[in-house]
């Protein structure tokens, strides 16, 4: 057996080991109960996000083991298997440190935060390994891609235009209202008090606890930023490496920033009292269409990978 089938089975053990803790265990515990992936008091959107990218993990094992090397015109299963794996990583570390402390739970002595159930645990330390450990090695493991092609200077240029004010966007939208309860509106980098607006119901939301994933989408949005501008120079801007071009990474942050937003939207749609705010949307629309514009660079360029 060779060094790619082993690497093989072991993505597909974690990635079936993932989905199993995501899937079969409990998400968060509020007093005695213990709710699920798809919960409105458990994983909600966030939930059912890391299922989805669990099941998708999983097909894409199989197709490693098969020898499948493409998955669409211009991404291969190893450059796929990064991007989805990072992306399933940071969805439950979003959820446990952004969309849980913004409830408090129960009456009494017993109120609190919301505690994260095992099916987080076991997720995190399986998912975690698959981008950290298993695709770096195999994306540097094959022969360079071959026959990638170059896109137009005007074409890059406009790109790299798109990509600027996508990033602009990700710097300014978490300012905005992210999840709004009544007359409270909460942004993605609000901080935690203890003040609640609602004492007397069974949960309530608090004010100035807010998502917080706004400091990881900052973040984001200075690195594309960064990017966007220095692939504007007519010497445009070196490849990160022969199996990951930047499209690949364009690809990576937009699914990354879109798991965020979408995650809120299934959340607030489920639970009553809770509305979606404007930068929710915006975070939404803008990681759509970093999306889109990687997979339509991928596909002009033929950027197979591996």
């Amino acid at each position: 057996m060779n060094h790619n089938r082993i690497f093989s089975y072991a993505h597909f053990a974690m990635a079936a080991g993932y989905l199993t803790f995501a899937l079969v265990g409990p998400w968060s515990k509020r007093g005695d109960s213990s709710f699920g992936a798809f919960s409105s008091d458990g994983g909600t959107g966030f939930g059912t996000i890391g299922v989805v990218l669990g099941v998708i993990l999983l097909l894409l094992a199989v197709l490693r083991i098969n020898g499948q090397k493409q998955v669409v015109p211009g991404l291969g299963v190893e450059q796929l298997t990064v991007i989805v794996g990072i992306a399933a990583w940071l969805n439950l570390i979003c959820f446990i440190v952004g969309w849980l402390p913004i409830f408090e739970e129960g009456t009494g002595r017993r109120r609190g935060v919301p505690g994260t159930g095992w099916g987080v645990v076991g997720g995190y330390f399986t998912v975690s390994q698959i981008p950290l450990l298993l695709s770096p090695m195999t994306l540097g493991i094959p022969s360079p891609s071959k026959g990638i092609k170059a896109i137009k200077e005007q074409t890059r240029q406009l790109y790299s235009a798109i990509t600027v004010l996508c990033g602009v966007g990700l710097i300014v939208f978490p300012y905005m209202a992210w999840v709004k309860s009544g007359s409270v509106e909460l942004s993605a980098l609000d901080g935690r008090n203890n003040n609640p607006t609602e004492p007397d119901a069974t949960y309530t939301i608090l004010t100035d606890s807010g998502p917080r994933f706004g400091y990881l989408l900052l973040a984001i949005g200075a690195v594309i930023i960064v990017a966007g501008l220095m692939r504007l120079r007519p010497q445009g801007l070196a490849e990160p490496g022969p199996n990951m071009l930047l499209s690949h990474c364009l690809l990576g942050a937009g699914l990354l920033t879109l798991t965020m937003p979408l995650g809120i939207i299934i959340a607030c749609l489920q639970r009553s009292g809770l509305d979606i705010g404007i930068g929710t949307w915006l975070t939404f629309a803008a990681s759509l269409v970093l999306i889109g514009l990687a997979i339509g660079e991928n596909k002009a360029r033929d950027a197979v990978g591996v």
